[in-house]
């Protein structure tokens, strides 16, 4: 009876040593992608900064389009339109000057067939 408690003792120690043998397996699979995962979070946090001093970059180029923005749109209210207004002023007041004009024209027309006509008079 003492060699049937031996054996199965040693055949529980035979099958506790295949057990822990193949525990340090998978501990050192694990180990092993452990070591992917920390590799794998480190190239996110490198990822991630690279995004942060991107967007950082995208606010600052944003913030200056807005005030280039602002800019032209205070050069268009207080230089761009008045300038526009003037021209079309001025082209009104042109408009009416030619007008004129052409009435000079067509009396001065009218003055030269008079005096024709008077000189013809007997």
């Amino acid at each position: 009876m003492e060699n049937i408690i031996l054996t199965q003792i040693l055949t529980e120690i035979k099958d506790m040593r295949g057990d822990m043998a193949e525990m340090k397996t998978d501990i050192s699979a694990m180990k092993t992608d452990i070591l992917e995962l920390k590799t794998d979070v480190a190239e996110l946090k490198t990822d991630v900064a690279e995004l942060q001093v991107g967007q950082a970059k995208l606010e600052a180029d944003m913030a200056d389009v807005r005030q280039d923005i602002t800019m032209i749109m205070v050069t268009q209210e207080n230089i761009i339109q008045p300038q526009i207004q003037l021209l079309a002023e001025g082209h009104s007041d042109i408009v009416r000057e030619l007008k004129k004009l052409g009435r000079i024209d067509r009396m001065e027309d009218d003055i030269s067939d008079l005096k024709a006509a008077v000189r013809f008079r007997p």
